[in-house]
């Protein structure tokens, strides 16, 4: 960072290495691009834009605004959030355009430079939509900048034109040659709409070095609490996410604070965070925001460098769908986990009891009976990350919840059956090496599973199956290989049957039944329940029947199964609530403590 006068800008200035960070697109005929970005009426939540085109073939052009974000799985309309839009020639005349969804075509006649002006809606204080108001302004590329179809690949430059009072830029972007202290510049779109920039007067907390890269947290508002202690937690966090890979693939990194709300986005050397730091004395809160920062640093691997195929390079007008955010959101979330472990800031029994937490989320998720791993990740553009409900019966999971289980069967999978010589580390970072920087792509389904094969020197069949399908997971087979164990069940008296159930086209029908549940014996999925107790039902009927009985009594029912009516007898059992807690076993033998203890202590070679 280097620091003018008071009233100049401080810049956080990256050197992206952009040739083994982002897949080249296919070769372009330059294009010079240039953005100026004000705020003069902050007060209405506007950004002001000015986009300068120069060197353009002749014919009508087409400006495009994204429909998503880099980071966040999800359609948004920015091209909505457009006002006051106007084009001219180089000279200043006047140029006619028409807009349709996402894109105006602008009709430039023969000329081969085009500026464009318009404001941006910017008042959601969101980390995945631009906000501007009178104190600060948060810019994500994404929802300010058009671009121009053919032309991803061009160099962009940015110049910000501060409000009085603006004293601080925080953002991954170089600074440019050339425009001034304010002007920053990205080697192509796909390093801009990865870049946000934070604007304002910013507090920078005390930076670190790992491996000799400089880190540094800058925001906005950043709260009460021991900044000197902060960051010496997040450094040894950050050294431990280094280690697992075993480099730093940036020159620089800057955690962006964007002020108090929900939600971070990883980018290639940054990562906008909602933070407000919390007061001294409060170590859960100051785990969860640790492990907060944890996940969208170690995204800096695993997504933006081990990734799926389909996550680069993107195709800014549509959903880029893949079925392995299992692997890129749920594993981030386990190895947050380990990160905080192996940084000594989270013991044993914090990490089981973390990654309790997702087990019994996803095993207490009527929805792991119908969607899987796989399944969550590729429909998570229509469903969100975590799933949403449709009707009476919650038919989704969060592959942020599964995720982590399946990541950490994985990683006992390949300790086990290695002598604990290999593990999910060594996966990593042979998807890191092979694919990110030998051919610079993401990987395949097929390729991400037998690199995981190669680990372990042995087929995995039945993991993969519990990411792909809704087979019931085995945990004590997993948990034994480190030793550990889940806690018993425990009975409760509320009577329960297992049987899920939904009213369909004024039928009641069996959605789903629980595993080794009283409904197992005698019902399946999609049997039609004609009478319960000589009565015709309805779903809520239905619980309100079972909720009358006691654990031994019996239901009579008439079921319509293949056309044909079968009259059967359900005994109603007793609930059990699954803690899903861990614990160690009494006696392990020196394989499975050497798994254990070298599981959080360690990043396995």
């Amino acid at each position: 960072m280097r620091q003018t006068r008071a009233s100049r800008i401080r810049l956080i200035v990256v050197a992206v290495l952009l040739a083994a960070t982002v897949v080249p697109r296919a070769a372009e005929r330059p294009a010079a691009i240039a953005f100026t970005v004000s705020a003069p009426d902050a007060a209405s939540h506007l950004f002001h834009v000015v986009m300068r085109c120069d060197n353009l073939p002749a014919g009508q052009a087409e400006f495009r605004m994204p429909a998503w974000t880099p980071g966040y799985y999800g359609l948004f309309d920015f091209a909505g959030n457009v006002r006051n839009f106007s084009a001219a020639d180089g000279s200043g005349r006047t140029l006619t355009w028409q807009k349709t969804g996402h894109a105006w075509t602008v009709d430039k006649k023969d000329a081969a430079s085009v500026e464009l002006r318009y404001d941006v809606l910017a008042a959601r204080a969101f980390v995945a939509n631009a906000y501007v108001d009178e104190t600060r302004g948060y810019i994500l590329p994404g929802a300010l900048f058009l671009y121009l179809p053919g032309r991803l690949g061009a160099r962009v430059t940015v110049t910000i034109d501060p409000r009085p009072g603006w004293t601080d830029v925080a953002t991954g972007l170089d600074r440019a040659n050339s425009g001034g202290p304010h002007a920053l510049t990205a080697p192509n779109f796909d390093v801009l709409y990865d870049s946000p920039i934070l604007v304002g007067r910013l507090e920078s907390l005390p930076a670190f070095e790992v491996r000799g890269v400089r880190h540094e947290f800058i925001g906005y508002q950043l709260g009460d609490f021991d900044r000197a202690a902060f960051m010496k937690d997040l450094k040894a966090v950050v050294e431990a996410g280094v280690n697992i890979i075993g480099e730093v693939p940036y020159s620089h990194y800057v955690f962006m604070g964007i002020g108090p709300g929900q939600g971070g986005i990883e980018h290639l050397n940054s990562a906008a965070v909602s933070f407000a730091g919390k007061g001294d004395g409060d170590r859960a809160a100051h785990l969860r925001e640790l492990s907060f920062l944890a996940h969208e640093y170690f995204h800096n691997y695993n997504v933006k460098r081990i990734r799926p195929v389909a996550l680069g390079p993107f195709d800014y007008d549509r959903a880029n769908e893949t079925n392995m955010l299992w692997v890129s959101e749920g594993f981030t979330v386990y190895y947050e986990y380990l990160m905080l472990a192996r940084s000594g800031r989270m013991t044993l029994d914090d990490v089981l009891a973390a990654l309790s937490r997702n087990m019994a989320a996803y095993e207490n998720n009527p929805g792991r009976l119908f969607q899987s791993a796989t399944e969550s990740s590729r429909t998570t553009w229509s469903q969100g990350p975590f799933g949403r409900s449709e009707g009476r019966v919650r038919k989704t999971i969060s592959y942020y919840d599964k995720g982590p289980v399946l990541g950490m069967l994985l990683d006992f999978t390949i300790r086990h059956d290695t002598g604990n010589k290999r593990s999910l580390d060594t996966v990593m970072r042979e998807l890191y090496r092979k694919y990110y920087k030998a051919l610079g792509r993401g990987w395949t389904d097929a390729e991400f599973r037998e690199t995981c094969e190669r680990a372990a020197g042995a087929m995995l069949d039945e993991v993969f199956d519990y990411a792909s399908s809704t087979r019931e997971i085995d945990y004590a087979k997993y948990l034994e290989y480190a030793g550990l164990e889940l806690e018993p069940p425990v009975d409760r008296p509320d009577p329960y049957t297992g049987a899920i159930v939904e009213d369909r086209d004024g039928r009641l029908v069996v959605a789903a039944v629980e595993p080794r549940s009283p409904a197992a014996a005698v019902l399946a999925a999609n049997d039609v329940l004609v009478e319960v107790d000589g009565a015709r039902p309805d779903a809520t009927r239905f619980d309100a029947l079972v909720a009358a009985r006691r654990p031994a009594d019996r239901l009579r029912l008439t079921v319509e199964r293949g056309g044909k009516s079968v009259a059967l007898e359900l005994t109603v059992g007793h609930a059990v609530e699954r803690t899903f807690r861990m614990k160690s076993m009494a006696r392990p033998s020196p394989l499975q403590s050497a798994i254990l203890s070298s599981w959080t202590a360690v990043s396995v070679r």
